[in-house]
């Protein structure tokens, strides 16, 4: 069996078994619970803390109410209030009824058969959203998706689809081609969106919401490019951003946004080499007498931009580009999220994520820490204000740095 190994992610495969019927469900939780339980005894990193009495007891609840469940989502709620005991990141069950399941089965898809659509396909409109007083806010809206063309936005709180209540999986399945209503509040104003439904496949939607982001931004007659990386994790995602600065549209930029708010971590320390000094400058000469020069590298101002949803391997990458001084970090603190984590495909479809070892940087600790910004700017949702206050923030700094050049 094919392995991948990288700094944040373990990644295993398992055998998916026929999904359990109607009259099995009761029987089919308790089995799933005990293959969560087995899997987190055996390989989480703090074997003290899942063999203290804390973990146990709180284990031996929930095999005591597990016969009462009668759905999927309730079932990963509280295997997941279980898991949040452990009080530690990298540690979730992302059932089929989560598009991450999907997003996270599609960045380790060399991993799985690809003709199995189920594992990395779902619908959707490209955004992700949290329940919050028991209500559902967008606090990602995926560039190039129909939600962003649409005009749905970071903040929107969703009242309903098609005048229903909303299901990130359900409200959409079997409805790719369609468009769908969908009810939202504003900051208090009230109003429905027509928003069409496609299907999202977990292995590709990153690249393309990368690529949809990027732009180059008019600022006091300075050109500031802009690109938002909605996952790291992967040297595919590097290189498209290198296309971009050296030879791409943001090549022609006087400056550059790198956004690491919110998706996926994964980043590796070594992607920090596009910001450093170059090893040697490369120049050239064409028979029409054109010249250029090359140096591998981005030499122009960069401020890079992190929110609390920026997990795992982007803290990292925050963490050295402020060590090697690189430009100005803006945003909001990130997530302290920085353990290497293991996925399992369980016999469910399920996937449980599973933190398996401790990471420390320069002997410091992040998880639970997280890296401060340079500039701390919260993002406001007003939309008598800018909408991305952060990103607005950014284009200053950098347009200042340019002026002081």
């Amino acid at each position: 069996m094919k392995k991948i190994i990288s700094l944040l992610f373990v990644v295993i495969f398992c055998f998916i078994c026929v999904a359990p019927t109607t009259a099995q469900e009761n029987v089919a939780y308790t089995e799933q619970l005990e293959e969560v339980l087995e899997l987190v005894e055996k390989h989480f990193y703090d074997a003290e803390a899942v063999s203290g009495d804390e973990w146990k007891n709180s284990a031996a609840r929930l095999r005591e109410q597990v016969g009462s469940i009668t759905n999927p989502d309730r079932f990963a709620a509280e295997v997941n209030a279980l898991l949040a005991t452990l009080n530690t990141s990298h540690t979730y069950c992302f059932s089929r009824g989560n598009p991450k399941r999907y997003q996270l089965l599609g960045v380790f898809n060399a991993l799985y058969e690809q003709e199995r659509a189920d594992l990395f396909v779902y619908e959707g409109i490209g955004i992700e959203t949290r329940r919050i007083n028991n209500q559902t806010e967008i606090v990602s809206v995926f560039d190039g998706f129909p939600a962003q063309k649409a005009g749905l936005r970071f903040g929107d709180r969703i009242l309903s689809v098609d005048g229903s209540d909303f299901h990130p999986i359900e409200s959409f399945k079997g409805r790719s081609g369609e468009s769908v209503r969908i009810g939202i509040d504003r900051q208090g104003q009230k109003s429905e969106l027509r928003v069409d439904v496609v299907k999202i496949d977990g292995r590709t939607m990153f690249e393309e919401a990368a690529l949809s982001s990027v732009r180059c931004i008019e600022h006091e007659g300075k050109k500031i490019g802009y690109i938002h990386l909605w996952s790291y994790a992967g040297a595919q995602y590097h290189e498209l951003l290198r296309q971009q600065v050296l030879w791409g549209e943001l090549s022609k930029c006087d400056a550059l946004i790198l956004d690491l708010r919110d998706g996926w971590g994964g980043a590796d320390l070594n992607y920090l080499s596009l910001f450093r000094d170059p090893i040697a400058e490369t120049t050239f000469q064409g028979r029409d007498g054109s010249t250029g020069t090359y140096s591998g590298v981005w030499e122009k101002p960069v401020a890079l931009l992190v929110n609390e949803r920026s997990t795992s391997g982007k803290e990292l990458f925050a963490y050295g580009f402020r060590k090697l001084k690189i430009g100005p970090i803006i945003g909001s603190k990130t997530a302290g999220a920085v353990l290497a984590g293991r996925i399992f495909l369980l016999a469910s479809g399920d996937v449980l994520y599973l933190a398996v070892r401790d990471i420390r940087v320069d002997g410091i600790r992040l998880e639970g820490r997280g890296v401060t910004p340079d500039i701390v700017v919260d993002r406001s949702t007003d939309p008598v204000m800018n909408e991305d206050a952060q990103l607005q923030k950014a284009v200053e700094e950098v347009t200042k740095t340019l002026n002081g050049m």
